[in-house]
């Protein structure tokens, strides 16, 4: 069975999407099948991946309500790949709720804001809830610091704001055009900026994650 990764927060522009896609194209290899579900009716992660540049399966099934939540929950459960990377929408709680309670890791990109710390507590909620439902511990959670500027007093104050969330906080991703680029060339940003600092951020998100999910 997969290992479920959902990138959720109920904000947008949080950069859920670009996380999904390169922490998908990180972890994929020759011995690591990945699958991306954008359950975004918006598609972002969809017109991404349309090219099929990235080497990962993409699944566009968006999820507008709670009534078709559990045969979309059987969909996702019968994907068979090592990883599946689900890309929430903004907003539409019912959704993330669906998609946080089959995760066995969920990944909350935040920025440095004010409103986005309160969206991140509510999801953090939803985290907890499914904790309590399942009674194992699952989902793990890692908050990730996420379009950080450390020119700015917020950008150097965000970790030590979210770990009064009570969640492990990980590597941080950085606000950087090569990710933007990388958006309209459809192509992660291994792929597109091997080199540079983005895919370097990238990877060490990604070796926390699987620590993560081993422990």
């Amino acid at each position: 069975m997969a290992k479920i990764l959902t990138v959720a927060n109920l904000k947008g522009g949080v950069g859920k999407t670009t996380l999904a896609i390169n922490l998908a194209g990180q972890l994929s290899g020759p011995r690591c099948s990945v699958a991306v579900v954008d359950a975004d009716a918006q598609g972002s992660a969809s017109h991404w991946l349309e090219n099929g540049n990235v080497g990962v399966t993409l699944l566009a099934m968006p999820l507008e309500s709670a009534r078709g939540a559990r045969r979309w929950i059987e969909r996702v459960l019968d994907i068979e790949t090592e990883f599946t990377v689900i890309d929430c929408p903004p907003h539409l709680q019912a959704v993330t709720e669906a998609a946080i309670g089959i995760a066995d890791l969920v990944v909350v990109p935040v920025t440095a804001s004010g409103a986005d710390l309160i969206a991140t507590a509510k999801a953090l909620e939803l985290v907890r809830k499914a904790r309590t439902k399942r009674m194992n511990g699952a989902p793990k959670c890692v908050l990730v610091p996420s379009k950080i500027d450390y020119r700015t007093s917020a950008g150097r104050e965000i970790g030590d704001a979210l770990k009064q969330l009570g969640e492990p906080v990980g590597p941080a991703i950085r606000q950087r055009t090569a990710f933007v680029d990388s958006f309209t060339a459809g192509q992660w940003i291994g792929d597109y900026a091997g080199r540079g600092p983005a895919k370097k951020e990238i990877e060490a998100l990604a070796k926390y994650v699987r620590g993560r999910l081993r422990r």
